[in-house]
């Protein structure tokens, strides 16, 4: 569950979050950078990192070999449809879609060898790898409970607007309006995230204590990864595909507000992520 968390939050977070030099320097530097995350977790003995590291080298070159190339060319294709004209929410989702396979891939390419890592944990580092987990979650809920119902709602509105000016640059009233409507519309799901959060965290441990005696461990570990949905509720589920939808046609009806200065620096961005990549590619 940790290995899983570390290598794809900072791989992906690097190349698809980031800009500029800095997604260069967190992609060409994930080795330390993992160990120093890892440290707030577990701590590994020599031989373990032995083995983490072989299989770090080994899921990096198979990501710049194959991975970054299907990055640039979703990349490419936005900018294109954005050039082109206005999207619908079809291709909207068909875009975040294809987003959640680069994630999907990458997951299913690198958790059958994190099943196998996980063989070598001693009892005494899943219990302390479980217990700062759950130390996290607690942490994030005293975090959330220490705001009112209006303050996280004022929260969701803020948080929308920074993700869409870090595209578009500075909004307008109108589209400020425009997207403090929509984000109204989202639902919460933090009691329902934080319940999947602890329903896979206890799975996972139960059988990883128990992975001397359970057959086909590595092949049960690894389903769960592969499979995360089923430890989610049906609530939780209806509720992220709700917002979904809504900020879908936020995007839809922001799009057409754009002016030729705001869709210019879309494309700069875009242009600015495709150069990164095609700097890791030659790198």
């Amino acid at each position: 569950m940790m290995f899983k968390h570390v290598v794809i939050s900072v791989c992906l977070v690097a190349i698809l979050l980031l800009s500029g030099c800095t997604s260069k320097f967190a992609y060409n530097n994930i080795d330390w950078m993992m160990y120093w995350y890892i440290d707030d977790y577990i701590d590994l003995d020599k031989s373990q990192k032995g083995l983490l590291d072989e299989k770090v080298e080994k899921w990096l070159k198979w990501h710049r070999q194959q991975e970054l190339a299907n990055y640039r060319q979703h990349l490419i294709d936005v900018k294109a449809d954005i050039q082109s004209g206005y999207l619908t929410s079809q291709e909207w989702s068909n875009h975040m879609e294809r987003g959640n396979q680069h994630w999907a891939r990458f997951r299913n390419e690198i958790s059958p060898e994190l099943a196998e890592l996980s063989i070598h944990l001693s009892d005494d580092q899943i219990h302390e790898m479980f217990d700062a987990l759950e130390k996290e979650n607690q942490k994030k809920e005293e975090k959330r409970n220490k705001k009112s119902k209006e303050e996280r709602r004022q929260d969701a509105i803020e948080d929308t607007q920074d993700q869409i000016k870090k595209w578009v640059g500075k909004l307008s009233n109108s589209q400020k309006e425009l997207i403090r409507t929509h984000a109204t519309k989202f639902l919460s799901t933090f009691e329902q995230w934080i319940a999947y959060r602890r329903s896979i965290q206890a799975s996972v441990k139960n059988i990883m204590l128990s992975r001397h005696e359970v057959p086909n461990y590595a092949e049960e570990v690894n389903y769960m990864f592969q499979h995360p949905d089923l430890f989610k509720s049906q609530e939780y589920l209806q509720a992220s595909e709700h917002n979904r939808r809504v900020y879908i046609q936020l995007l839809v009806e922001l799009q057409p507000t754009f002016t030729e200065k705001q869709t210019k620096h879309i494309q700069n961005e875009l242009d600015d992520l495709i150069d990164d990549i095609d700097d890791l590619i030659d790198d």
